[in-house]
């Protein structure tokens, strides 16, 4: 038996039928055509528009916007006007989902109280033959480059070069994983739903690390017992 979210390859359905697959309902979907960032059903006949895979893709991308990074309307269209935009590749979608998950200003590219981190994004990007410029990733580290400075961890590029070296493998196999098949809105959904998940998890684990750093400092200082906040024992 078929998913009931998988619709057929080729098979146009209702709006009821879009709304029972994609889990949003028929007032919700006739809102985002109003708006303009999901496309019209065809016309079957006077009463009757049919929508077909891109609706369905278009409507997942638009609850991930929606639900997860909390975007306005005018957030969801002007990623969907790109997407939209005859002749965007892969990599463009690619990008502007980036750009849209990162939210960095433009200014960061220019701004001159900002040369020292960026020549320090360049300088790792050359060593490693990272590509990506110009580019949301880039002016994002940049502007985090800045921020970390800001409370006292002003990072060189040799240890960005050390956060490379672990991430750089991962990254590999993120995008093996991932792939860019599929519409691109299906492309996009991905992509926004993996940078969400992937920061979420770099947070936890750099939390961990910095907690049990400062928990060892403890024990070392005879501040706490040598068995605390130990893991369970494996099972």
């Amino acid at each position: 038996m078929r998913p009931r979210d998988v619709p057929r390859e080729g098979k146009d359905v209702k709006l009821s039928e879009l709304a029972d697959r994609s889990g949003v309902s028929t007032t919700t979907l006739k809102h985002w055509i109003r708006v303009g960032v999901l496309p019209a059903g065809r016309l079957r006949n006077r009463t009757t528009a049919i929508y077909e895979q891109r609706h369905l893709d278009r409507a997942r991308l638009i609850l991930v916007l929606r639900d997860v990074y909390r975007a306005s309307t005018a957030e969801i269209r002007s990623l969907t006007e790109v997407i939209d935009t005859e002749g965007t590749t892969t990599l463009e979608v690619m990008n502007a989902c980036q750009e849209f998950a990162l939210g960095v200003p433009e200014h960061v590219a220019t701004d001159p109280d900002l040369a020292g981190y960026r020549e320090r994004t360049f300088e790792l990007m050359r060593r490693r033959d990272w590509r990506g410029y110009p580019g949301a990733a880039e002016r994002g580290l940049t502007s985090a480059l800045a921020q970390a400075a800001d409370v006292g961890l002003d990072y060189d590029v040799d240890e960005l070069m050390e956060y490379a070296d672990a991430l750089e493998p991962l990254a590999g196999r993120n995008v093996a994983a991932l792939g860019p098949t599929g519409s691109p809105d299906e492309v996009a959904r991905r992509m926004l739903l993996a940078v969400n998940a992937r920061a979420r998890q770099l947070v936890a684990v750099s939390s961990l690390a910095h907690a049990a750093a400062s928990i060892r400092s403890a024990i070392e200082r005879g501040d706490a017992p040598a068995d605390i906040a130990m893991p369970p024992p494996a099972r």
